[in-house]
């Protein structure tokens, strides 16, 4: 084969790896022995290690500084304008520098985002989207499908969950599967869930719930629901509404709206729950224009709700008698409003009009 110059060759475009390469070998002292041959396979695995200032693996636009490099055993790192970047290692890939403790870390002392998934679709479509799949071979009841981890230290430099967000299986079943959602913060240094979504029901501080909301406290005293309002203003806020409704077809006369029941157990030798009092709101009159309700106050009495007091548009109807405060009048101008009622040991009095009294002699018992 006649001699030709390297630039004279044909360009190979798909390299093989055991096409060989010529090559100075440096370590040889004679010149006779210097010329050599390499494997491509060979040459691209024998790269030096490099630096973050140097990489092995660099690019002339960059002036050689950014690119990838071996920062350790078995590591292979990225520089960018001769500063670390990230590393790929044997437990999975680190962004920023530090001591990896999971597949993917990332190390950063600054205030910025350091997560962002965009998605520019137009459509109605979900995204960008988040995944967690627990891709279990055996799901079963109970099962956690992932965790989001809220975590700091404390006054002690100890590492603490603060709070976290997990989620699980209720029911694993083909067609009726439920799951459970849990919003979970810290209290007194144990973090436990404080809200969870359970199936169709929502639970505070209730592990199963039973209702549609399901608040159970075992330790808490004194208010457990408050509703604040601020605003500004004389009307009514901070309101509570108990709407029922025939899914929005007309009301009937008789309608029970709705209640409100005061529940706890008896001393039966195995405790039954019983309903002690009950507030009651129904339709007398569902006629457009002419509706009229009622309010009934019912009470447990020899284990029966019964209604003691009702109050419609034209009565107030009392199951019990009444008991009246003892109050004595000093004198026929006493202060009063009109209407109210009170007795002593001698007299019935009657406020007539504002600061007016009057009153009747109670006789003896014949």
């Amino acid at each position: 084969m006649a001699d030709r110059k390297i630039t004279d060759l044909t360009e190979l475009l798909a390299p093989a790896a055991d096409d060989f390469l010529p090559i100075i070998d440096s370590s040889e002292a004679a010149n006779v022995d210097k010329n050599k041959k390499i494997k491509y396979e060979t040459l691209n695995r024998n790269l030096p290690s490099g630096t973050a200032g140097a990489p092995s693996l660099a690019f002339t636009a960059d002036t050689g500084i950014s690119g990838i490099y071996r920062s350790g055993a078995n590591e292979v790192a990225v520089s960018n304008n001769s500063t670390f970047t990230g590393k790929f290692t044997t437990a999975g890939f680190q962004l920023g520098a530090g001591t990896a403790a999971a597949q993917l870390h990332l190390f950063s002392n600054d205030t910025t985002d350091q997560v962002i998934i965009e998605n520019t679709d137009s459509g109605l479509d979900t995204a960008p989207d988040v995944v967690l799949y627990r891709n279990s071979v055996s799901p079963a009841v109970n099962d956690n499908l992932g965790n989001i981890e809220f975590r700091g230290k404390d006054s002690a430099a100890n590492t603490h969950a603060y709070a976290q967000i997990t989620a699980g299986i209720k029911v694993a079943t083909n067609g009726t599967e439920d799951g459970i959602l849990d919003l979970m913060s810290s209290d007194t240094g144990i973090t436990a869930s404080r809200i969870r979504l359970y199936g169709n029901k929502v639970g505070i501080g209730e592990a199963t719930p039973l209702y549609p909301v399901h608040i159970t406290y075992s330790t808490l005293a004194g208010t457990t629901l408050q509703i604040e309002s601020r605003l500004v203003d004389s009307a009514s806020a901070g309101d509570i509404t108990l709407y029922h409704h025939r899914n929005s077809a007309a009301g009937q006369d008789g309608d029970v709206i709705s209640s409100l029941y005061f529940r706890s157990k008896n001393d039966n030798a195995t405790p039954e729950d019983i309903d002690y009092a009950q507030v009651v709101g129904s339709i007398v009159d569902a006629s457009d224009g002419t509706e009229d309700g009622k309010l009934e106050l019912k009470v447990s009495a020899a284990g029966t709700l019964t209604t003691e007091l009702a109050i419609t548009a034209a009565n107030i109807t009392l199951g019990v008698r009444p008991i009246l405060p003892t109050h004595t009048p000093a004198s026929a101008s006493d202060t009063g409003t009109a209407g109210e009622v009170a007795w002593d040991s001698s007299y019935i009095y009657i406020c007539t009009a504002t600061d007016t009294w009057k009153r009747v002699a109670i006789s003896t018992w014949p």
